[in-house]
């Protein structure tokens, strides 16, 4: 076994170590890290979920980023061992307007001290496909024995519109990297409306009419007013759409 794979598996062991009564776990579920347009308030991942049958596992943390999870990973780990049996796909949700894909670029097996978002984004991805192939080697894990480990299926997302195109589209060419591994959830293609096509009637984009009423309701990227987070709850229009569009990808 390589020294990755015991450090991983070494990891997994450690946080799967509890105090009290033994939690019960569920046999399917599907895991998501994020930021705020993620977490459980928004409800698209849970709406998905139940209808996909699978136990939701919501990791997201509003105004956190992929660099927090990264060094997660690299200092404690983040899931249990449990967690990492039953999780049958990583959903991932940071869309902050930034490059998580750089063409040609290599990363090491530990993160430099400033990392870049796209140097983050493939140091998750690669961390949790190893820990994926450790549970191989876990007796305690279900996966134990099973030649490579868990296969391990990670869905990137894209941003919940079109506005974002640096991330979108680089999220996208991060996707086409890990092909085989990773897909991706086109939310900015499905979800009703564009950039391209403001509101006819006020010439606002249409995205400013689905977000949430709030202060911090709208962003500007290159002079034109965009919706930032979309309404919340699982009785959103916005929410249910996401739900569908991300249960299309299974």
């Amino acid at each position: 076994m390589s020294r990755l794979c015991t450090i991983l598996l070494s990891l997994i062991i450690c946080c799967s170590c509890c105090f009290g009564d033994k939690i019960e776990y569920p046999t399917k579920a599907l895991t998501i890290i994020g930021a705020s347009f993620a977490y459980p308030e928004n409800g698209w991942f849970e709406l998905a979920c139940e209808e996909l049958g699978c136990h939701p596992i919501n990791r997201a943390v509003s105004g956190t980023n992929i660099k927090d999870i990264a060094l997660q990973f690299s200092e404690l780990g983040v899931f249990t061992r449990e967690e990492m049996d039953i999780t049958e796909s990583l959903v991932i949700m940071f869309t902050h307007d930034l490059d998580v894909y750089v063409d040609g670029a290599v990363y090491g097996d530990t993160l430099s001290d400033n990392p870049s978002n796209a140097e983050c984004f493939d140091y998750v991805i690669r961390r949790y496909i190893g820990a994926c192939q450790a549970l191989e080697f876990d007796r305690s894990s279900k996966w134990y024995g099973v030649k490579g480990g868990k296969p391990a299926d990670i869905i990137l997302c894209t941003h919940w519109h079109d506005a974002r195109v640096r991330y979108n589209t680089s999220v996208r060419q991060l996707a086409r990297h890990w092909n085989g591994v990773a897909r991706l959830c086109k939310f900015d293609e499905q979800i009703g409306f564009t950039m391209d096509k403001p509101d006819p009637k006020t010439g606002k984009q249409m995205s400013v009419f689905y977000a949430h009423s709030d202060a911090n309701a709208n962003e500007i990227i290159d002079g034109v007013e965009y919706g930032w987070h979309p309404k919340r709850g699982r009785d959103s229009e916005i929410q249910q759409k996401m739900a569908q569009i991300f249960c299309d990808c299974f």
